[in-house]
């Protein structure tokens, strides 16, 4: 697996295009047991219409439903692997309570699988999804190629993201007194709260807002809260 991996770093670091960055996928998760590779990419903003670049050896029909429905935002594999510093493994839900998701993923054999989240310092997300039509993943396997999907995910972030449309220009670096303020402020404190808690003026205060909301790029102080929080600045 080493030699894999050291196959797959070179030519992650050659791509020169989402084409090159799809065919090392597919490669990884031929070697690894299973048909299909999607890695799909996120900005944080704006929150209601945020642009995804995706690469994927689906089934065309599949990934185009997967971006012009945004099923990123509902996926419930993306949701469970958000959560958890390891890869996810999981299989379509059966019965009754599978929902239009899982019905439309199983129509196109994406059946079971594992996925894994990346996280870019720009608030960018990320998810590869490794999966095929038949047999669930086992214990043993998940035991054996973990890290390497973990590995995987991050190493497609990297590659991927040259390849993300620019997302609105922003200066996300704050002061240290600047992030006391937004902190405090993100704990429901007044200015004139926060300016007894840093001992300094009400007026020092409402200035370091303003620089902040212009900094991040935002309508007011509640505004520059809710985005710094899902930049992870907080």
């Amino acid at each position: 697996m080493h030699a894999l991996i050291k196959f797959w770093l070179n030519e992650f670091s050659a791509s020169k295009n989402p084409d090159h960055i799809n065919s090392v996928l597919t490669h990884a998760a031929s070697a690894l047991g299973l048909e299909y590779a999607t890695y799909a990419m996120r900005r944080p903003f704006p929150i209601c219409n945020r642009q995804i670049v995706m690469v994927s050896n689906c089934p065309v029909r599949w990934r185009e439903r997967y971006i012009d429905a945004q099923f990123i935002n509902i996926d419930p594999v993306f949701k469970a692997a958000i959560g958890s510093d390891e890869p996810v493994v999981w299989s379509a839900q059966h019965g009754a309570s599978r929902s239009r998701f899982w019905d439309e993923a199983l129509s196109f054999g994406i059946a079971h699988g594992w996925s894994s989240v990346s996280r870019g310092a720009d608030g960018t997300l990320g998810i590869l999804t490794l999966s095929r039509s038949s047999d669930p993943i086992e214990p043993a396997e998940k035991i054996l190629n973990q890290s390497t999907v973990h590995w995987l995910a991050h190493a497609a972030h990297l590659a991927m993201a040259p390849f993300l449309p620019a997302g609105d220009e922003f200066d996300p670096t704050l002061t240290q007194r600047e992030t006391d303020v937004l902190k405090w402020t993100a704990d429901g404190k007044t200015a004139y709260e926060i300016s007894l808690i840093l001992s300094i003026s009400e007026s020092t205060v409402n200035f370091h807002v303003k620089n902040i909301v212009a900094k991040l790029g935002t309508a007011n102080k509640v505004h520059a809260v809710a985005k710094a929080a899902l930049m992870g600045m907080l």
